[in-house]
């Protein structure tokens, strides 16, 4: 007869089997369930980074200044000068020294020289002259200098153009 090897322990096989089985099956499922938290974290995480950008302002563009020329400076100190008139002066000035029968056609300011170039118009040269002369002693100005006069057809008048200095 022949040797039968007979195991009288058989279960202990299958029991280390089945522990190492049900580690390995722990482990996967663990690892999944680690997997899935981290990916449920990086959707929160880009979900925030949207919204924060949504409340951030927008970055602001980068502007390159270059300085203005010469021309152009002087160009805008002229624009500043004449902005700068003494407007309510000089008009006020103006209307005080206006007898009632002179038009005053045309003013205009040269800044740069402080001077007023005012045209006026009137039916007679007397009242021009009266105008001269009290435009000459009113507040503001300093200094009249006449530029020319026209004697007009139709209707018959007279027309001046003066330069009126002024004080700042």
């Amino acid at each position: 007869m022949s040797r039968v090897r007979i195991d009288f322990a058989p279960a202990a096989r299958w029991r280390l089997g089945l522990a190492v089985g049900l580690s390995a099956l722990a482990l996967i499922a663990a690892s999944g369930f680690a997997a899935r938290i981290a990916w449920q974290r990086d959707a929160q995480l880009q979900a925030l980074h949207v919204r924060l950008a949504a409340r951030a302002p927008a970055p602001q563009p980068v502007v390159h200044i270059t300085p203005p020329s010469h021309e152009q400076a002087e160009a805008v100190n002229a624009a500043i000068t004449l902005l700068n008139l003494p407007w309510p002066a000089l008009l006020d000035g103006l209307n005080a020294a206006r007898p009632k029968d002179v038009a005053v056609l045309r003013i205009e300011p040269r800044a740069s020289q402080r001077s007023l170039r005012v045209v006026a118009e009137s039916e007679r040269a007397d009242a021009l002259f009266d105008f001269a002369d009290a435009l000459a002693h009113q507040p503001p100005f300093v200094r009249l200098r006449p530029v020319s006069q026209v004697r007009l057809d139709s209707p018959a008048r007279v027309q001046a153009t003066m330069d009126l200095e002024w004080l700042p």
